[in-house]
């Protein structure tokens, strides 16, 4: 892999945690378990756990569908992915 590749992937990776860490505040602070986030999002308890974990990547679909279980606005949501 060239020295690139590897920056991006490192980079992708960074990114999943931070967004991952972020989510599992915000549905901390609402007080939700993952399975009642997953309940409401229509999204299994195990890609809840995985995305919480920086473990997977997710669409822009999946990623509103856990904002708007959190009751996130636009900002918060944003701010997901800053």
């Amino acid at each position: 892999m060239q020295y690139e590749e590897k920056k991006l992937k490192a980079e992708e990776t960074a990114f999943k945690k931070k967004l991952g860490k972020k989510i599992k505040k915000h549905r901390k602070q609402a007080g939700l378990s993952q399975l009642k986030l997953a309940l409401i999002s229509n999204i299994s308890r195990t890609q809840i756990s995985r995305l919480e974990n920086g473990e997977i990547s997710t669409s822009v679909l999946t990623l509103l569908r856990v904002a708007k279980a959190l009751q996130l606005d636009k900002e918060q949501l944003l701010d997901l992915l800053e």
